[in-house]
């Protein structure tokens, strides 16, 4: 093998090398500003030197145009599961008396009970537990969702009261 051969051959390894450890720093470069973007400068509200994820800051989910943050306290005798549940029921019951009053205050008052319940059914079949993470403390976050815009939503509810007989003022 000439000289130049040996030239060549330890170009094109060099080559070869500095392609592959170029393609390791820009794949390790997506992969570590997917973890920024997961890991935030948010902090967790009870503990507010623990970072958290971005959700708990910023509460807008793709896919969930209407989102509520809550918690589910861990204790030892009731599992992680049911606490989960019993949060979501909280938020849900929270949830249709707030939109009873701020959009369908024309509700007739003999049908608000049956206009709260018909919000609660459709909200237990559409309210999702859509992500969870354990803080330090040991409380866990839920952000909980609904996959319709206000309006949507607003739209099928009138639609279930019509269909339940529930009579509003603003027909």
């Amino acid at each position: 093998m000439s000289v130049q051969d040996h030239r060549f051959n330890s170009a094109w390894v060099l080559g070869k090398t500095s392609l592959v450890l170029l393609l390791v720093v820009g794949l390790s470069a997506c992969m570590s500003r997917g973890m920024q973007q997961e890991l935030t400068s948010c902090t967790f509200p009870d503990t507010t030197r623990t970072p958290a994820p971005s959700f708990i800051c910023d509460q807008q989910i793709e896919g969930y145009p209407i989102t509520r943050l809550t918690t589910a306290p861990a204790t030892a005798d009731v599992e992680t599961d049911d606490n989960i549940e019993r949060a979501r029921l909280e938020v849900q019951h929270a949830m249709a008396l707030e939109w009873l009053v701020n959009w369908f205050g024309d509700v007739a008052e003999e049908d608000e009970t049956r206009a709260q319940q018909v919000i609660l059914a459709w909200l237990n079949e559409e309210l999702r537990v859509v992500r969870t993470r354990e803080s330090s403390s040991g409380t866990m976050w839920l952000l909980l969702g609904i996959a319709y815009s206000e309006v949507d939503t607003q739209v099928q509810l009138r639609n279930r009261f019509t269909a339940a007989g529930i009579k509003t003022t603003d027909r």
